[in-house]
């Protein structure tokens, strides 16, 4: 299931370029619209061109970061869920150990101490 997961950063990583872009080309413009309509120093007057453009540059700046959000949120909850549903399947898919016909079953490797070490750490 690594692969789902590499998958998902890998969808991340487009997801983010794709949004930086889109913001970079936003906030150019938008910058350019608000600086058209005003004058340096003073502030725009309400309801002018820049006004407008001011506010829309900030909710358009939002958005893209709100959409940003939204889609790496997509991304990883469906990868999440993918991974719960079939991590699921892959591991009762997996056989038990094998005993190799004794009747006796075998332990983990991780709890039987390796061949010849005896030494506890006295």
């Amino acid at each position: 299931m690594r692969f789902v997961w590499w998958g998902a950063f890998a969808g991340a990583a487009v997801w983010s370029f794709v949004a930086l872009l889109s913001y970079l080309v936003f906030d150019t413009i938008g910058t350019g619209m608000v600086s058209y309509g005003s004058v340096p120093g003073f502030t725009p007057e309400p309801f002018s061109f820049a006004w407008i453009a001011a506010g829309a540059h900030s909710l358009g700046i939002g958005a893209i970061m709100l959409g940003w959000l939204f889609g790496l949120a997509v991304i990883f909850g469906v990868t999440a869920i993918l991974h719960r549903i079939f991590g699921r399947r892959a591991a009762a898919a997996l056989p038990g150990r094998a005993s190799w016909g004794s009747s006796i079953p075998s332990a983990h490797p991780a709890t039987t101490p390796p061949p010849g070490n005896t030494w506890r750490g006295r």
